[in-house]
């Protein structure tokens, strides 16, 4: 990895999205555990696909309140929040009856899905156009994997564990409400030369790839759960490590070559993923598939959050979008999880290596379909040299004008927007007042008198260096014909000798 990768902001990013993966699987591994008491393993797997169905709701209602509520409802909002889960997590321990762990465990769900459509979010404004995004969705991945691992060595009682949950969600909304979201997406619509030919169209089909997918390693994970909650093996030991490890290779491996071969990577897990369902089926070792089940899943959680987070910029409502890959995967969960699980149960090897192998035909060709519509107008090294000349020029004029990173930060909204004051202040998350301050200051730094004149200025500006080179070359031509001039005089005064 680049230096440059370990910014603070990316830091914050990663902690906010590991502690996201920590909650929302440290909470499924204690939701299994007091369902467990109240029903048989088949019932575990189905209240577990209800309540990670119900997160689809949370990831997509993201999209839709962040763009009506008013700032100092959303504040109101995440407070709320933080109490609801708290008392979801608490109820979920005490276990009292199937019925109030469910319900508990929906609203739970459904909280979560909110809060990790917004650490997405987060992630699209900042790196999703970057080439380590991979790298920082698997990272975090890992970390929140290996905190879960240290808590179910460390912890062995579910009202701790509730209360441990409850301060990491607390933690979880700090961070995102200290940092906020201070920027958009709109700068990555504005080239005309936008790489990817027709974005819904890949959306869609990227949704249908994971759709699919999720089949696969849903029966994978079902088969697993159910082994888990029959007590014949523990899961919340050494395999979670095997996970992290598989968060942490995916996306190196998917940012390698600059992303271009993170499709063909994908195909080939989904690959090794399906043999390993016939390889069950017919009778080979459970522990091999247990193994192959938490390598293939990093790989797959990293692949689906890495795409639609990459892809939420060039939708027209990102926040929608950039959290759409938990969403996909939970719904179709929920959706596969009781017939899944039927067809696990029945035993039938020929009816599951059927479902399999046309499961795999099907990705086959989603996979090849998303890869062909996905590739771009114009090259990529022209497009990134542009956007380097680009950053370039923005950098030399903000240390040009000691520019801080909240004036960078206004200046690139009012260059990308053409909106009224008050709409660009609501996506900066600050005031009006606070936005005509920020711009009062732009403006006496770089001796303009409004928004206008900045913009205008900005544009007209030629960084230094081209000013440096204008001088040299006034000066190097002065010295030229001051030369010029003396060899005219020395010629003169030697003609004059000579007669």
């Amino acid at each position: 990895m680049k230096n440059t990768f370990w910014k603070r902001e990316r830091i914050e990013i990663m902690i906010a999205l590991a502690l996201f993966n920590y909650v929302f699987l440290g909470a499924e591994y204690l939701f299994d555990n007091m369902m467990a008491f109240q029903t048989d393993s088949g019932g575990v797997v189905l209240a577990q696909s209800y309540v990670l169905g119900s997160s689809t709701v949370g990831f997509l209602l993201f999209g839709i309140l962040d763009g009506k509520l008013r700032e100092r409802a959303k504040k109101a909002g995440s407070a709320g929040a933080g109490v609801l889960a708290a008392v979801c997590l608490w109820w979920i321990q005490v276990h009292q009856s199937y019925g109030s762990i469910l319900a508990a465990g929906l609203i739970l769900y459904v909280l979560l899905g909110i809060a990790g459509s917004l650490v997405h979010y987060w992630a699209a404004c900042r790196y999703g156009m970057e080439e380590h995004l991979a790298e920082t969705v698997g990272v975090s991945y890992a970390i929140g994997l290996f905190l879960q691992f240290l808590e179910n060595n460390l912890i062995h009682n579910a009202a701790v564990e509730a209360v441990i949950l409850t301060v990491a969600f607390w933690a979880l909304l700090f961070l995102v409400e200290k940092r906020k979201v201070a920027g958009s997406l709109m700068e990555w619509n504005l080239y005309e030369s936008d790489p990817i030919r027709h974005p819904y169209a890949v959306a869609v089909t990227l949704i249908f790839t994971v759709a699919l997918m999720t089949c696969i390693f849903a029966t994978l994970d079902n088969a697993v759960t159910l082994g888990h909650a029959g007590g014949s093996m523990d899961i919340g030991q050494w395999p979670r490590l095997i996970l992290a490890v598989s968060g942490l290779v995916s996306g190196v491996l998917f940012d390698y070559g600059k992303g271009r071969y993170s499709n063909l990577i994908m195909y080939c897990v989904t690959l090794l993923s399906t043999v390993c369902i016939l390889v069950i089926v017919s009778g080979g070792s459970f522990l091999l598939g247990l193994i192959v089940f938490y390598l293939s899943a990093g790989f797959f959680v990293v692949f689906f959050s890495t795409g639609f987070v990459r892809l939420a910029g060039y939708m027209r409502v990102p926040q929608f979008w950039a959290g759409m890959g938990r969403a996909v995967n939970n719904l179709c969960a929920i959706l596969i999880g009781s017939f899944s699980v039927a067809l696990i149960r029945s035993g039938d090897s020929t009816k599951i290596m059927i479902a399999s192998i046309g499961l795999f035909v099907l990705i086959s060709i989603a996979i090849y379909i998303y890869t062909v519509m996905g590739q771009t107008d114009v090259e990529l090294p022209d497009q990134e040299r542009k956007q380097e000349e680009e950053q370039d020029y923005f950098s030399a004029f903000a240390d040009t004008y000691a520019l801080t990173e909240r004036e960078q930060e206004v200046l690139k909204m009012l260059l990308a927007s053409d909106e009224e004051v008050q709409e660009i202040a609501n996506r900066l998350y600050i005031s009006r007042a606070m936005l005509y301050r920020y711009i009062s200051a732009l403006n006496k730094k770089t001796d303009t008198n409004s928004r206008i004149g900045l913009i205008q200025f900005y544009y007209t500006w030629k960084p230094e260096k081209r000013l440096i080179v204008t001088i040299e070359t006034y000066v190097n031509s002065r010295i030229v014909q001051f030369y010029v001039k003396l060899f005219s005089v020395y010629s003169w005064y030697g003609d004059r000798r000579l007669e």
